[in-house]
């Protein structure tokens, strides 16, 4: 499998993107200055100078959220509250990474850490958070559909934090396994993919059971999103992705091509020796990465990552839906796994 040129996101993550936008102005607010301005650069909306900009992400979760509710018989309306939720603790989530992993910049900017410091970028964050779960508890949703969403946001939110403290847990260590990775990925990844699918799902009004069901599969899709993530964490051009394609090796994260290539003998001193080195040069980090596709590390990862989407394929013919609905999903699938870089 290969990783094709950049192509762009399905109609049916796009189809609400207006009103999306709209609702999540509105979460944010207009106040001049402060929190509310900075939270607007981190949304894309704003520069520094608080001049108008169109520099946010593809809203995919937010997308995931209003799809679902569609999917199950309900509308993007009644799910708007949900996805709006999920989009703000998705920009909570990477405030609070960039300054952990000391990214410099997202989407071709610098990071709002590097605006405001640290502290301040952490309290912006924390906004961000409050505002999710305010657009859920505040909304017009009948009472039982609001709290079942906000159980399922929180419960994914808890997982997301879990995750990435294992993430943050693994830098050191020389013994992550594919096992310990995968488990980690489904929390930090995952669970923020598949909550959207079953907050849409709930304020769609759909049973129980089939609002879990979209979650196990969105799950499983989170997955092979994040394996795709890590591949072009190192392989990705960043011209494209808008995020660094050394970073990753230059922090000795514990990525699947990482611990691959860790347990691979063509690979394993390289990556090792560079891996002994606190700052390694760029042009170290450019030859690892090169040897590492060479002995078919990229290969294996791209292998994990389509394995997965072949599960969440099983999974999608288990939801009792039309053949039209199913087509939307594993189209969405689809897209995720092959994100170009």
């Amino acid at each position: 499998m290969t990783t094709p040129a950049a192509s762009p996101p399905p109609q049916s993550l796009t189809a609400h993107l207006n009103d999306l936008e709209t609702a999540l102005r509105s979460a944010i607010g207009a106040e001049k200055g402060g929190l509310a301005a900075s939270s607007r650069y981190v949304m894309g909306w704003e520069d520094e100078a608080g001049r108008p900009t169109t520099t946010g992400g593809k809203r995919i979760r937010p997308a995931l959220c209003l799809l679902a509710a569609e999917v199950l018989g309900g509308s993007a309306l009644e799910a708007m509250p949900g996805a709006v939720a999920v989009e703000l603790v998705h920009n909570f989530s990477l405030v609070h990474d960039e300054i952990q992993d000391r990214d410099a910049e997202r989407h071709h900017r610098p990071t709002i850490w590097r605006l405001v410091g640290e502290a301040q970028a952490i309290n912006i964050g924390d906004f961000l958070l409050t505002h999710a779960i305010r657009a859920l508890s505040e909304s017009a949703t009948p009472p039982e559909r609001r709290l079942a969403a906000l159980n399922a946001l929180l419960t994914a939110t808890d997982d997301m934090i879990g995750g990435q403290w294992s993430d943050l847990s693994f830098e050191p260590r020389g013994d992550v396994s594919i096992e310990d990775y995968l488990a980690m990925v489904e929390g930090k990844t995952g669970a923020l993919i598949g909550a959207p699918l079953q907050i849409g799902a709930i304020l769609s009004g759909a049973p129980k059971d089939q609002s879990d069901r979209l979650r196990d599969w969105g799950r499983k899709v989170g997955l092979a999103f994040q394996v795709q993530d890590d591949i072009l964490g190192i392989w990705g051009n960043p011209a494209i992705t808008g995020k660094s394609n050394q970073n990753d090796l230059a922090r000795h994260k514990k990525t699947l091509p990482v611990i691959a290539a860790l347990s691979a003998p063509s690979t394993q001193g390289h990556l090792s020796r560079l891996f002994a080195q606190e700052n390694p040069p760029t042009t170290e980090i450019e030859a690892v990465s090169l040897q590492m596709e060479a002995e078919g590390i990229r290969e294996i990862a791209e292998e994990y990552a389509q394995s997965f989407v072949d599960a969440a394929g099983t999974l999608l013919n288990d939801l009792g839906l039309h053949e039209e609905e199913r087509e939307q999903l594993a189209t969405v699938a689809r897209y995720l796994i092959q994100r170009a870089g």
